[in-house]
């Protein structure tokens, strides 16, 4: 057996480590851009906060809070250019996976130029990494699932190619990452699901998966159990601290685990429809084709998929059994969290699930790939087809 784990980022983590982001930033330049999306941060009063923070601190702070969901290269372009011009040189993101993702992004595109390098593989098939010249990170979650405070990607929609790729390499790792529970008790029930259930798919996904070492497994395990134990009670009540607690902490163990794994079939397919569709929230997306994952594919893993199933309440102690149960006990779950949805629902037209898998292919193929058993275009579509 062998295999590597490495995962650089400093992860303070608990109720009021909010209050550290001013001392813990300040060690790595004297002026931050602050990178946040266009309203939760301003309403729950953590811009306003976080500004204060690193004022204290004695830096100078830009404020660049015009973050969409499903962020495109153009908003990316206009962060970098600004950066550049102001003199920034340490970026803080805040809020969830799409400003996180965009600090990420803003830190290589104000000091690399062109962008799409990065982005686009070359000839070989290959993207280039971004260099040591790219701007110090540091990340606060306001949400509990994206986990990208912890790993070394940063996605980006390409709009003329309208692909949901990301940039990949280890200087995009967040020098400090601060996962404090408190910034989740204003999200909303809607938000708290979708996020969640990218905990759980980040978890299974790098559990089920080619490339998964015993640390991994691990953590996908416990961040699975803390995502059955706790997201219903999160959902049915934002304030409860327990439930809140162990929703970061969830995130944090697939967080660890995504940062080494990466995804494989679903988010295979659940960018290409984030990308097509920018209005369908990512865990939404992945909402759809959970159940129809686990159907395709617990015969390729039947002892991950048993004891997967025994996490969500399957009471059955010969692991095919279990294993084939696996999809039900998922579909009962993301039923109590408000989830159980089809890209239907979502408005994906019918007329695109051809467009989506080729786009699988086309740009998500390193991430499919990763998958147990072979993964073809026909297996794309018989997933699409089963979650609509």
């Amino acid at each position: 057996m062998e295999f590597s784990y490495y995962n650089p980022t400093r992860l303070i983590f608990g109720e009021g480590t909010f209050s550290q982001l001013g001392e813990l930033t300040a060690p790595l330049g004297r002026h931050a851009m602050l990178v946040t999306g266009r309203y939760a941060m301003e309403r729950s009063g953590y811009l306003q906060k976080a500004q204060d923070l690193l004022e204290q601190a004695g830096m100078q702070v830009t404020v660049f809070n015009k973050i969409p969901p499903n962020p495109t290269l153009d908003v990316i372009v206009e962060g970098g250019r600004t950066a550049k011009e102001a003199g920034c040189d340490v970026l803080v993101g805040l809020g969830g996976g799409s400003a996180m993702d965009s600090a990420k992004n803003i830190a290589v595109a104000a000091t690399h130029g062109s962008m799409l390098e990065f982005l686009l593989p070359n000839q070989a098939g290959k993207k280039r990494p971004p260099t040591e010249a790219t701007l110090p990170i540091v990340a606060v979650t306001s949400t509990a699932g994206t986990s990208s405070e912890l790993t070394p990607f940063a996605v980006v929609t390409v709009p003329d190619s309208r692909e949901k790729t990301s940039l990949t390499g280890d200087t995009l790792y967040a020098r400090v990452a601060i996962d404090d529970p408190e910034l989740t008790y204003s999200m909303p029930p809607e938000v708290t699901a979708g996020t969640g259930v990218d905990v759980i798919c980040h978890a299974v996904e790098g559990y089920i998966s080619r490339v998964g070492n015993p640390i991994t497994d691990q953590w996908a395990l416990r961040a699975i159990e803390l995502v059955a134990a706790h997201l219903p009670g999160a959902v049915a009540d934002g304030s409860n601290q327990q439930a809140r607690r162990g929703m970061m902490l969830a995130n944090v163990f697939a967080g660890y685990v995504l940062s080494q794994t990466g995804t494989n079939i679903m988010h295979g397919v659940g960018h290409p429809i984030s990308g097509r569709c920018p209005e369908v929230p990512h865990g939404a997306a992945l909402a759809t084709v959970l159940v129809a994952w686990a159907e395709m594919i617990w015969e390729r893993a039947p002892e991950q998929f048993a004891t997967i199933a025994r996490i969500f309440g399957v009471d059955e102690s010969d692991d095919k059994v279990a294993a084939s149960q696996t999809a039900a006990a998922l579909k009962a779950f993301l039923n109590r969290v408000n989830m159980d949805v089809t890209l239907r629902d979502l408005g994906v037209p019918e007329d695109m699930l051809d467009v989506i898998a080729d786009d699988g292919q086309r740009y998500m193929h390193h991430a499919i790939a990763k998958t147990p058993g072979e993964v073809t275009r026909e297996h794309l579509m018989q997933l699409l087809q089963a979650s609509y």
